[in-house]
């Protein structure tokens, strides 16, 4: 196989009009659900990579970092009392108060004094996000946040009280989505500042550079082992132009940000009531169109003779495309049955109009193989079976004409034909005729159309006309008249000047192979009026024969209805 023809064929194997509709309904909503958490992630990208909550840290961290610096710089710089060695005895009482009095207090330089320093940061800065350490320029710890203790109270919690806080499903559930979300997003921030992260160093490293720069400094740092994060800032403590110490803050980088996270909590479950709607609505559409075709597929099978039971058939009756469709399948049905029975009712009339000159010509060769009749009989019967033998050929021409119009019906296109312009050249093709018969219409409106083949329209004029012609008289006018009936039909009447019709006859001259013709019967199969009938009805009209209510015109009136097609 060629390979190009059998990639065609995998992919028409893999649409979806080769799977049943529930399956195609199931596999929308699954790519609809696709696309949809698709679009959830990308916003939740865009989220993390807009998020501007650590920019908003940074800003707050080194405006309290300010706050820190500029406080010790105006209030914890002071010169302390140097501790008194000049009395050696251990003995206290050796040593005597006069020595203190006499002896001048001696104070330090000035340096960062650390009982302010801490005082300040436990009143102010104590339990947040960041933790705080001042060294005084001598690399001395003064302060850390993380290592001081307030009180040696212990307080006693009872489990009971714990067992009484559960948390319920929803919280419980928002709670399970935080910690995926934070991972997800930590994941992305690592990513983003990984690659402008330092190795994590020392404080005293910090203090020294600090120090020496006389400048902030802010600086990313990762912790290999714990694979975290975390930025420091470092101002220096200057004052009178001398570094007095060393102000470090530092905070975990990455932080759990609950409004993010609820942002796209919150966007998760519209994502998922979102499915569980589509989901629902599919399913009530799904039942809603597989059951009534499936129905209709059903009513096909019986419609066909594929079941016995064929009473009280339910067609879906709905006013949508289904409704449609169930209205074509029934009408469609009407005629597959209507032309069943014509076929039946057609072989049997076929039947019957060939077994007569049969059972003439199996008379008359038996007649002829007895040899008792005389020659001038013989000649009789002789001439008798030529013309059952002509007119069993015009009978079978006839026939095979009738079924190949019928087929034709079927298959032909239509047009839109002027019927003033139509009938004008109809009428040019009996200028000439035998009988010498002119053919005349009323005045009609050049904006008459209808919607209808044209050659097969033509063959329904002339095989009128062609009847008119052989009952009317020499020399007589055939008048075609055309009006207007309605907003949506025209009417064609037709009249001649031959011998009138029983009026109760008027329905069977459209039956097949009938024939009240008195005169050059033999000529004629009585199957013209019945094509012309069933041409007709092909294009949704309507032909009958009615007496003729113009007085100059005393032969048969065919009055024809066909649909207008307005412009």
């Amino acid at each position: 196989m060629d390979p190009v023809i059998h990639g065609v064929n995998k992919l028409y194997k893999l649409s979806l009009s080769n799977y049943p509709l529930t399956y195609q309904l199931f596999f929308l909503n699954l790519l609809i659900s696709f696309v949809g958490f698709l679009s959830f992630i990308i916003f939740n990208l865009y989220l993390i990579n807009n998020d501007k909550f650590i920019y908003k840290n940074n800003e707050s961290i080194f405006y309290d970092l300010n706050n820190i610096t500029n406080f010790l710089e105006r209030n914890s710089i002071a010169r302390v009392p140097l501790f008194d060695d000049s009395c050696n005895d251990l003995n206290q009482y050796n040593c005597s108060d006069d020595n203190y009095i006499d002896n001048q207090l001696e104070l330090s330089d000035p340096e960062l004094e650390p009982t302010i320093a801490q005082q300040f940061i436990i009143q102010n800065y104590l339990n947040r996000m960041f933790s705080i350490k001042i060294y005084n320029d001598n690399w001395i710890k003064l302060v850390d946040t993380k290592n001081v203790y307030l009180s040696s109270k212990v307080s006693e919690i009872e489990f009971s009280e714990l067992s009484n806080n559960n948390l319920n499903f929803v919280e419980i559930y928002e709670d399970f989505y935080q910690d995926i979300f934070h991972k997800y997003h930590s994941n992305i921030i690592k990513k983003k500042y990984i690659q402008i992260s330092e190795k994590e160093e020392s404080d005293i490293n910090i203090v020294q550079e600090t120090i020496k720069s006389r400048k902030n400094i802010i600086k990313i740092y990762s912790n290999w082992n714990d694979n975290e994060l975390f930025q420091v800032f470092s101002s220096p403590i200057i004052n009178n132009d001398n570094v007095f110490g060393v102000v470090i803050i530092s905070y975990p980088l990455i932080i759990k940000n609950e409004y993010l996270g609820s942002i796209s909590f919150n966007l998760f479950n519209f994502f998922i009531l979102f499915v569980l709607i589509m989901v629902l609505i599919s399913f009530i559409f799904s039942r809603g169109l597989v059951r009534p075709i499936k129905q209709l597929s059903y009513l096909t099978t019986i419609e066909r003779g594929k079941l016995n039971n064929k009473k009280n058939l339910d067609y879906p009756s709905r006013k949508d495309e289904i409704g449609i469709l169930s209205k074509e399948i029934q009408a469609m049905s009407l005629d597959l049955k209507s032309q069943i029975d014509q076929i039946k009712k057609f072989s049997a009339d076929v039947s019957h109009e060939l077994k007569n000159p049969l059972t003439s010509i199996q008379s008359v060769s038996e007649l002829i193989q007895d040899d008792k009749i005389s020659n001038v009989n013989k000649k009789k019967l002789m001439n008798n079976l030529h013309n059952d033998v002509i007119r069993m050929n015009r009978l079978i021409s006839d026939i095979a004409n009738f079924t190949m119009i019928k087929a034709e019906i079927e298959t032909d296109n239509y047009e839109n034909l002027n019927i003033k312009n139509f009938l004008k050249e109809v009428s040019l093709n009996y200028l000439d005729n035998k009988k010498n018969i002119k053919i005349k219409t009323n005045k009609i409106n050049n904006s008459l159309f209808v919607f209808a083949t044209k050659d097969k329209l033509n063959r329904v004029f002339f095989n009128l006309i062609d009847n008119s012609i052989s009952l009317a008289p020499e020399n007589s006018t055939i008048f075609i008249e055309v009006e207007k009936f309605d907003d949506k039909q025209i009417q064609i009447k037709l009249y001649d000047q031959g011998e009138g019709i029983f009026i109760e006859d008027k329905d069977k001259v459209f039956e097949r192979f009938y024939t009240d013709r008195n005169i050059n019967k033999d000529k004629h199969t009585g199957l013209g009026l019945s094509i012309v009938r069933e041409i007709i009805t092909s294009f949704r009209g309507t032909i009958l024969l009615a007496e003729s209510d113009k007085d100059q015109y005393s032969g048969p009136c065919f009055i024809i209805n066909l649909p207008l097609k307005a412009y």
